[in-house]
Formats: C-alpha cells, structure tokens, sequence
C-alpha cells in the first residue's frame, strides 16, 4: 500500500502541470495599437515595474474593446514561480465570469477605469509594492465583479523579483486560506515518505517536481519567463534563497527606518487596538444578558427544559450559554437571552472589525447555496425588487444578480457593512437598521423579501415576520433560511454542531412553527425545501470547533481562562494530529449528504411564502 504513495505524487505532479499549463494557456494576450490610451484609463503600477507608453496603448485598446473596467497586466518576463503562482490563483476559464472569486493576478500593474477608482477611494497610481496590490486587486474585483481580466501585456517588464517578497505576496493572497501555503511541500513530504519504499519512483517525483516549470511554462504558453532556464536550480535552492532574500530586506527596511512587512505592522497595530477595546470590557461581560425566562417566547407555555450548555466555541469570548427547548411547541432559545449590548458585543469582529477579511471569504465560499436560494424563485415570480435582510455586504445580491440581471436589489443590515455593499453596487439600495423598524418606510416597495441567516439572530423574530408582512406588496414572495434543530447532526453531535452557533443565534424555529406563523399572517407557503437546502461539513465543522475548544486560535478578543501558554503550546501538534480525523471527517460528510438530503433530516431547511390579497 504505501507504495501507491510515490506513485500518486508522479500522477499529481503530471496532473497538477496540465492543470497550471491549460490556465497559462488560456491567457489573452494584448494586441498592439496604435489608438491613445482612453483617458478615463488609468494605471497602477508597482515599483520597479517598467510600463511603456506603447503596453499602455494596447492594454487600454484591449480594455476598451472587452468593455473591462480592471484588467491587471500580466509581463510575459514574470519569473517561473511567479508564473506559476498566477496559474495557481487564477482559474483563467471562469475568472471574468465568477462574480465570487478573489481578485487575483501577477500583481505588478493594473488598468483601472477612473469611476470605478474613484468609487473604490484609490487616491495614488504608483510606487505600490506587489503586496500593495494584492488588496487593492480584491477590492476591484469586488467592485467589477464581472467586468475584471488579466492579460498578458507584451513589453511590460517585470519588477525584479525575490524569494522574500515572493513569500509575502503569497501569504497575503492566502491569508484566509492558509494551507495553501503550504501545498507546495507536499509533493516534498510523500515524496521522503515514498522513498523508504522505492527509491526509483522518489527519484522520478524528485526529477518531475524540479522539471514541472518546463512542461508549464515552455512552448505555446504567453510567458517567457526569464528565470525558465535555470528554475531547477531555482527550485533546488529555494529554501536558501527564501533566506539570503528575507535577511537582504529586513536590512533594506531597517536603514530606511520601516517596517521589513508593513502589512504585517498595521495588522499587528489593529489587533493590538481590538485586545484594548476587549480588555476595556472584560469586567462588564456579566451585564450582558437579560434575565432567565420562565416562558417560551414563541408560545408563552412554561413547560421549559434545558437542551445544552455551551461556550463561544467559534470565537472564543467568554462566557457559558444555556439553550432551552418548549415542551409544547419545540421552540429552542437562548435562555437567558443577551442585551443588545451583548449582541454588539458578541458579534463585533464577527462579520466585521478584525475579522472582516477572513469572514467575507467564508461568506464568498457560499455562492453555490446563493445560486440555489436565488433559482427557487424561478417557477413562482419574476422579481421587480428584491430586499435581502441581513445582507450583510451583499453577497447574495452580488449573485443573484446574474441569475435576475433585471431585478432591483436592496440590502437591509444593522451594521454598516450595507452601505459598503452600496458602494460596490452589489446592491441598489441600502437600509440600516432592523426590518422593523423601516418595514413602514418600504411598505409595498418590494416584491421579493428574503432572510437567510437573520431571523434567527433577531431579538423579537415574531415580530422581524410582521415587518416582512407590511414591507412585502401583495402577491409578493417572502423567502426564508433557518438551521433546522430537529436534524440527525442537531441532536448526535450535542453543543458541536456548527448551526447553534451559541450565542450569535437566539432563535431555533422548527418548520412547523414557521409555517403556521406565515399562514397566521397571510403567507401561503408554496415551497419547503430540505433536503437541497443541507448544508455540507457538520462533522468536519464540529471537529474544528472541538480542536478550537481544546486549542483556541490566538484572538485579541480570546477568553482569558482560554488563552493561557499551554493551550498555545499544544495548538500546533494538535492540528497536524488532526489532519487525518479531519479528511476522516470530511469523506464522511459526502459520503452521508445523499442520505441527509432524504426526507427531513437535512440542518437547514427553506420556505418560500405568498402574500396573497
């Protein structure tokens, strides 16, 4: 058996260079013209990066004739590593058209229309460090969702390169996916293994990996990297180099009197600024919750029993938390319910702050769940305006826009992430604020309302549905997502089921209490979806939550009693032990989605209702 291990990584090195060289190929390639570049074009470009006036030409004729309003400049003279990282980042095939992916590109210059710069608050054109970039390429992508390429630009001439600022493009570009990073030392690390077995078949991984830049990069490709030649060389003494590079620009940066990694500066400077706002509140956590309920806030009965007992097992703040369920209509709740001090508390740096970066990319992993949300529609309306509540940056309106391109989108939050969301156009119309508190301002303004993930996390949910009803016009359709606490996962996996989500979600309504709710208002359910609305990774979310309880992920705003050293220490040995329960966990998860899609078993469930009158 563990001879099949250097053969896999033969097959995976061969099948990952067809992978990266079908990308590189696929790469559009500027033609020269002789047109003035458009004024309303304008370029980035990072220091050290040579962009003649005959490049600019012909990348703003290419902008111009595709109707793109970013085009990052690819230099056909990029080193390999660098050639590959984009192939890497980058699936040229759905780029343009995905409005979810990243922004990524080579990082060296970038065309930009002028609108969407200054709608973006961009406010200078060069001396950008490719890390620079980085940013400001996600954010254009975000704010050209479908009107954003890369090219190869012939006679642009790449910034010198070096293995140091090689690693920290990469580390800002996989910040929310870090185990990218360390994808690349695989094929290393099956191959040491493999060797113990048959040293013919790790000498042939060795000789694929160091040659892989030849069947990438050579022949019918748009790059000619100027490193091509000497790349296993390169590849052979990356480590060294990685080094002798990092230790030059930590000097560099020294006699300039900055930091060697800015980025990493201002980042260390923000989380030192949220550790003082949290330490500034430790002492008032306790005032953060209302007093314990003898009542179901659902049905008013006081036949009350406890569900579970949990922590913040997500994020990590302090505090224990109950979950009761109502004897008589199977309402669960979080008893006793938080202040809305303690829901600003609670979810601060969850959506946003801190932690917005890393929360918008799990928000953006969501697009396929957004595509099956927006398509239930289908069969029953055609939407005029669609309000989605809770939109936080409005990622589903950025998707549901391809699938009703004529629809009015406006997004409804209680935090400012809306206005945001506004700004990138992702939405037409931004409210701040509860639905209730605006559902007579919008009364009959739309025709469309849905909330996914909201209804759960609102204090008074009876009453988040009697605004639905005033703001929806007659005939409209009310679409609804909630986590479903009678699920298989619900029950066998306790306070580790990633739906509780304790204590950010208040609420956990059962479909039939939903249901009998919307028919009391006039709602006439027409849809229940749950078996396609299952939701994939309980198990292997549930293991993640376990590892976060025993070996919390250092946060500025981490329980005291859960950050001690110990705990830190065993973090690292406890993730790399966790790697096999984790793909255990996540092939258990696939394997079980068919039989959870089957009747009601699935941990979310869908209604789509009608306003009749």
């Amino acid at each position: 058996m563990w001879l099949l291990v250097p053969v896999l990584v033969c097959l995976g090195l061969v099948a990952n260079g067809i992978r990266l060289r079908g990308r590189l190929r696929r790469l559009d390639t500027v033609v020269a013209s002789g047109r003035p570049v458009d004024p309303a074009h304008l370029f980035l470009v990072a220091e050290g990066v040579r962009l003649p006036e005959a490049a600019r030409r012909a990348a703003s004729n290419h902008a111009r004739r595709e109707r793109l309003l970013v085009l990052d400049l690819v230099p056909a003279d990029l080193t390999v590593e660098r050639a590959l990282d984009v192939a890497r980042m980058v699936d040229t095939r759905t780029y343009r058209a995905d409005r979810s992916a990243p922004g990524r590109g080579a990082f060296q210059a970038i065309l930009v229309h002028r609108d969407l710069l200054e709608r973006a608050g961009i406010t200078h054109l060069d001396g950008f460090s490719p890390v620079e970039l980085v940013d400001i390429a996600t954010q254009l992508k975000r704010y050209a969702p479908t009107a954003t390429d890369l090219a190869v630009v012939p006679g642009l001439r790449a910034a010198r390169d070096d293995a140091a600022m090689r690693v920290r493009v990469q580390q800002r570009a996989y910040a929310c996916t870090p185990a990218s990073l360390y994808m690349p030392f695989t094929p290393h690390i099956a191959t040491a293994i493999g060797s113990q077995v048959s040293q013919q078949l790790a000498y042939v991984a060795t000789a694929l990996f160091w040659f892989q830049p030849f069947f990438v990069c050579a022949g019918r490709v748009p790059l000619a990297p100027r490193d091509l030649i000497r790349s296993p060389i390169v590849r052979i003494l990356g480590i060294f180099l990685l080094v002798v590079h990092s230790v030059r620009a930590g000097r560099e940066a020294r006699a300039a009197g900055i930091p060697a990694d800015p980025h990493k500066a201002a980042r260390r400077q923000r989380r030192d600024e949220t550790a003082a706002w949290y330490r500034a509140r430790a002492r008032h956590v306790g005032r953060l919750r209302e007093v314990t309920s003898s009542e179901c806030p659902w049905c008013g009965s006081r036949e009350l029993r406890s569900r579970l007992r949990s922590p913040d097992l997500a994020m990590g703040k302090p505090g224990s938390f109950q979950l009761d369920t109502c004897g008589r209509c199977g309402h669960t709740f979080l008893n006793p319910a938080i202040t809305p001090d303690g829901q600003d508390y609670y979810e601060r740096d969850w959506r946003d702050g801190f932690a917005a970066e890393a929360a918008e990319h799990a928000r953006a992993r969501e697009a396929a769940a957004d595509r099956a949300r927006a398509e239930l529609l289908r069969p029953y309306a055609t939407p005029r305006a669609w309000l989605d509540v809770g939109t936080g940056f409005g990622h589903f309106c950025n998707v549901a826009r391809h699938h009703w391109p004529a629809t009015a989108f406006g997004g409804l939050d209680i935090t400012d992430s809306v206005d945001e969301a506004r700004a990138r156009g992702w939405v037409d119309a931004a409210y701040q604020g509860e639905l209730v508190q605006v559902a007579d301002r919008l009364a009959g303004r739309y025709d469309v309302i849905s909330m996914f993930g909201y209804l759960e996390r609102a204090r008074y949910p009876s009453e988040e549905l009697d605004g639905a009803v005033k703001a929806l016009a007659p005939g409209g359709h009310l679409l609804i997502e909630l986590p479903n606490p009678s699920c298989p996962a619900a029950r066998r996996l306790g306070r580790y089921w990633p739906g509780w989500d304790v204590p950010r979600r208040l609420h956990f309504i059962p479909v039939d209490n939903l249901l009998a709710a919307l028919e009391d208002r006039g709602l006439r359910p027409i849809v229940v979806e749950l078996g396609a609305a299952q939701r994939p990774g309980d198990l292997t979310g549930a293991l993640g939550l376990l590892i976060q309880q025993l070996a919390p992920k250092s946060e500025p705003w981490l329980d005291t009693h859960r950050a001690g050293p110990g705990r830190r220490l065993l973090r690292v040995p406890l993730l790399l032990a966790s790697i096999a329960p984790l793909v255990l966990a996540a092939v258990v998860d696939s394997l079980s989605r068919a039989w959870l899609a089957r009747g009601s078993r699935s941990n979310t469930y869908r209604v789509l209702a009608r306003k009749e009158g």
